[in-house]
């Protein structure tokens, strides 16, 4: 399947996933501000969110998705230090044609151990943020598949 997300971003997504309903966002505690497309497959245990943010001319040439990345994880961390969060490594990832600035953590939810992916990818004057949430016993089969996700986008 796949879907045009804020008319310039196409990701295509492998068969069991499906968009999820406001009620499923409130459920996993995903909150809408700006804009957001969110994907969720429960046999494979993964949930993949995208928000997006306009930034004006000054901001998205000054701003380097590195750095906003860095920042982003000093936010997160804070908020998520309930959850037992666990900083792994920053990574870069191919997403299509651009290069996606990132980092990995654990975490837990209800004993459960899970892991993430948080992403950053700017397109013309607009900030992409793509996390990813999986099972971290799932963690191998997990990242063939987000591999197979990211690497289906389309920018236009």
């Amino acid at each position: 399947m796949k879907t045009l997300i804020n008319d310039e971003l196409e990701i295509v997504y492998p068969e069991g996933f499906h968009e999820m309903n406001e009620t499923e966002k409130k459920e996993h505690n995903i909150t809408d501000k700006n804009g957001s497309f969110c994907l969720s497959d429960e046999e494979r245990h993964i949930i993949i969110t995208v928000f997006w943010k306009n930034a004006g001319g000054l901001i998205s040439a000054l701003v380097k998705p590195h750095d906003a990345v860095v920042n982003m994880e000093k936010a997160v961390s804070g908020q998520m230090q309930k959850f037992g969060y666990k900083f792994d490594e920053f990574i870069v990832r191919e997403a299509g044609d651009k290069t996606a600035d990132g980092y990995r953590y654990d975490y837990k939810v209800d004993g459960l151990e899970m892991s993430g992916e948080s992403f950053i990818v700017k397109n013309s004057r607009t900030f992409y943020y793509i996390h990813s949430y999986y099972r971290t016993a799932l963690k191998e089969e997990s990242l063939k598949v987000l591999d197979e996700i990211f690497g289906s986008l389309i920018w236009k």
